[in-house]
């Protein structure tokens, strides 16, 4: 399996997706960003830094692997994006409610279409607002905020899956633990985190259907 996290803009969890995602999924990480933290979380042999501007190499089916993009496919930064899209099962766009974020995954979203990506949508960084009663984060106005905007830009629907706020995508790189580890070691984590890792379990179990190849 190989999955790509990608957005033109930045801010929007991209690196936190990728690493959880690697560390539950024992998946292998690319990244082509110059200054990177990836170091003291993935292992030297599972870890796959290039060049903004060289390609990846086109890797075994056997290999599993989330790349982990900045830059934008109409700059220096198209070569290693591209590389990594054409042999990705699904591409990821995290977008939070905020002009800029919905702005970068728009355009995003247009440059993956050009090349035939099989995208969805990660909404992040998603908060109750004061009043709001729902159970499930993708009935909350963030996540609809996010996903009616672009669609209406867009001019189509894609699958989106909702991440709330939460302080554990920093606890991840202190602590080296995905979210769900995290909730393994119980007590206050278990209960602090549980929401957050549910919802990538989710994450997983969408990626678990996507057609392979």
């Amino acid at each position: 399996m190989k999955i790509t996290i990608f957005s033109a803009k930045g801010s929007a969890g991209k690196t936190p997706i990728s690493v959880n995602i690697a560390l539950d999924r024992d998946f292998a990480v690319g990244t082509n960003e110059t200054y990177h933290v990836l170091d003291a979380l993935i292992p030297e042999e599972r870890l796959l830094a290039i060049k903004p501007n060289e390609e990846f190499p086109k890797l075994p089916d056997e290999i599993d692997v989330v790349f982990d993009l900045g830059g934008a496919l109409g700059g220096d930064s198209a070569p290693s994006i591209r590389s990594a899209v054409n042999q990705s099962d699904i591409v990821f766009v995290p977008v939070y409610n905020e002009y800029k974020s919905i702005n970068g995954a728009y355009h995003t979203i247009l440059e993956l279409e050009g090349i035939r990506a099989n995208i969805a949508l990660i909404c992040t960084k998603l908060e109750k607002r004061r009043g709001e009663i729902f159970r499930e984060w993708a009935d909350s106005q963030d996540f609809k905020d996010i996903t009616s905007t672009l669609s209406g830009l867009v001019g189509r629907d894609y699958p989106a899956l909702p991440l709330k706020f939460s302080r554990g995508f920093d606890v991840i790189f202190s602590r080296e633990l995905s979210l769900r580890q995290l909730v393994g070691q119980g007590g206050l984590d278990a209960y602090t985190y549980r929401n957050v890792a549910d919802q990538f379990d989710k994450i997983y179990d969408f990626i678990d259907g996507v057609e392979h190849g």
